[in-house]
């Protein structure tokens, strides 16, 4: 069987044959969509040597990195989320992080910084990123149990929202909310925000129930982590137990 047709895939094997195998695993995924392979972890973080798509790691549970970076406008101080396509196949329409993306297999964790480029248009360097750290999650989902590693960072930036440019099949909208209010989503509190959809700002109130679900006060961690930022003060507030 071609190795490209397993599930598996060695990296060592990838690595052996060089820019041939990244080329098949690039034609691969274009005839899969919006597949792509991800290195496999184990429950520890650590690399297993085999990679995997991202689909069939997601129904098989496999444990995967990603890449989460919040936004935040030091001038309002606003936090920016970004609304789900409703294209997604996991929460579709929901309120997430400002950008986020999976590693493929091989990456680096600043390779993610393409996330921002292609949701948001913003080009961003390393050494600008303030890292909160390394966030270990598992939860249901449609598609099967997802477990993943999220490298998780903070950008402070001012584009405006009309600056930015969507990536349609990802972000629907992106969504201006106070820090001042922020922190009382996870009371259960309604706060104002500031929708941006092409091109266009309106008035809405949000609820915690409209964000992804987390069960570790993930949004309510960030906002802080933002608020001590603002005043110089950061360090990594996720840490692997």
């Amino acid at each position: 069987m071609p190795p490209f047709d397993r599930l598996l895939v060695s990296t060592s094997a990838c690595q052996l044959f060089g820019p041939v195998a990244r080329r098949l695993v690039r034609a691969d995924a274009t005839l899969r969509g919006m597949d792509e392979y991800i290195d496999v972890l184990d429950a520890s973080g650590e690399l297993t040597g085999e990679v995997a798509w991202k689909s069939e790691a997601h129904r098989l549970g496999l444990w995967h990195r990603c890449f989460h970076c919040w936004i935040v406008d030091p001038g309002g101080p606003c936090l920016l989320v970004q609304r789900r396509a409703p294209e997604k196949d996991t929460w579709p329409g929901y309120l997430d992080v400002t950008a986020a993306g999976h590693l493929r297999a091989g990456e680096e964790v600043m390779d993610g910084l393409r996330e921002l480029e292609e949701e948001l248009g913003i080009e961003a360097a390393p050494d600008r990123l303030i890292p909160l750290g390394t966030r270990r999650i598992e939860q249901e989902i449609p598609a099967g149990r997802d477990r993943e590693f999220h490298e998780v960072f903070l950008l402070l930036d001012s584009t405006p929202p009309q600056g930015l440019r969507l990536q349609e099949e990802e972000v629907e909208a992106v969504l201006r909310i106070p820090l001042g209010t922020a922190e009382r989503l996870g009371s259960g509190e309604t706060v104002l925000a500031e929708e941006w959809k092409h091109g266009r700002p309106s008035s809405m109130r949000v609820s915690l129930a409209d964000f992804v679900p987390n069960d570790d006060g993930y949004l309510g961690q960030v906002v802080r982590a933002a608020r001590e930022a603002l005043y110089g003060k950061s360090g990594p507030i996720f840490r692997m137990k």
